[in-house]
């Protein structure tokens, strides 16, 4: 465990330096002076908004070619709060977001949920100029409810060459709130555009993550065995190491149409990996991207593409797509 500490903080020591170094030796020509910097003064003090929105969606069929006979529904809950706090050179950022939405079909009489995310992230901006300064950063992404895999026809499930259970429906993968995901970072940002209809966010530096994952399970089912659903078991992983985030937001049109694209890239020279792997081998990759239009006041249409990959915790890309209409209410805006 010593040695572990030692580590971290000689990482975050050569990380502070060489960032600290790289940003006064930047070429004056590639980046914009403060002066030059383009921005929307935002006034001080706390600035607070919460939207709650619904969606839904109900389709029927009778005797329809290539649809089972019978209704579909879909519907959901959504939650988007902001919190943001600005005072001199203090720039403090906080946004909340919970999606839940289940699904029911003729095939599957029972409601399941096709989303469930809880997401919370906390970055705070020491503004040494407009342009660039220190930061730190906290990320929460996790799941509320417990997590179910469900068939429409009574099958058996296996995990390690072991049957878990035989002649069911259904299984549990996951408890509530599991996997758990928390991200810690701290280094430099660099914000050259500001504005309402475009902000760039770049952030680097030093980062830990704790994805807390033991017991839950995974489909990992393999076509040659067709009567048996695979399940594979996750364990939980800790890192430390480099991270580079690239973020950019803004609004168009008045505000009509809303954007957000991010990637976030974090090399794990700390880690716990049982298999050895190198950091390079164990590199995250966390990208995401939005594209809302606000139909009216209260309604809005909204499409979001979600990609990861976290080698040690599964050696694969997961990929999430979201398409919602969503009827909202602003709470406080």
């Amino acid at each position: 465990m010593r040695k572990l500490t030692m580590a971290i903080l000689v990482a975050f020591g050569w990380l502070t330096a060489t960032a600290g170094t790289a940003l006064s030796a930047a070429d004056p020509g590639l980046l914009p002076k403060e002066e030059e910097v383009v921005k929307d003064e935002k006034p001080e003090g706390w600035d607070p908004a919460l939207i709650l929105g619904a969606s839904i969606s109900v389709s029927t069929n009778t005797n329809f070619i290539g649809q089972a006979n019978g209704n579909s529904f879909t519907g959901g809950l959504h939650l988007l709060g902001r919190l943001d706090y600005l005072k001199g050179v203090i720039d403090w950022r906080n946004v909340l977001k919970i999606d839940e939405v289940f699904t029911q079909t003729p095939v599957i009489d029972e409601f399941v949920k096709s989303i469930d995310q809880l997401a919370f992230e906390s970055v705070i901006y020491y503004r040494i100029s407009p342009l660039f300064g220190p930061f730190a950063s906290f990320k929460l992404d996790t799941s509320i409810l417990e997590g179910r895999d469900v068939r429409g026809a009574p099958i058996d499930y296996s995990e390690g060459g072991e049957v878990l259970a035989e002649d069911v429906t259904s299984i549990k993968l996951t408890d509530g709130f599991q996997p758990l995901s928390l991200k810690e970072a701290i280094g430099f940002f660099l914000r050259p555009i500001s504005k309402k209809t475009v902000e760039v966010d770049i952030r680097g530096g030093f980062g830990a993550s704790q994805t807390f994952a033991d017991g839950a399970l995974l489909v990992s089912d393999d076509a040659a065995t067709a009567d048996v659903i695979e399940l594979t078991a996750l364990a939980d992983v800790i890192q430390a190491g480099a991270v580079l985030e690239v973020a950019s937001k803004g609004e168009l049109e008045e505000g009509r149409i809303q954007y957000s694209a991010r990637a976030e890239v974090m090399i794990p020279f700390i880690n716990d990996d049982p298999l050895e792997r190198s950091a390079t081998d164990l590199t995250n990759f966390d990208i995401g991207a939005k594209l809302g239009f606000k139909l009216f006041e209260w309604a809005s249409l909204s499409y979001e593409l979600k990609i990861l990959r976290l080698p040690q915790l599964l050696d694969a890309w997961q990929i999430q797509n979201n398409l919602l209409l969503t009827f909202s209410y602003a709470l406080i805006d």
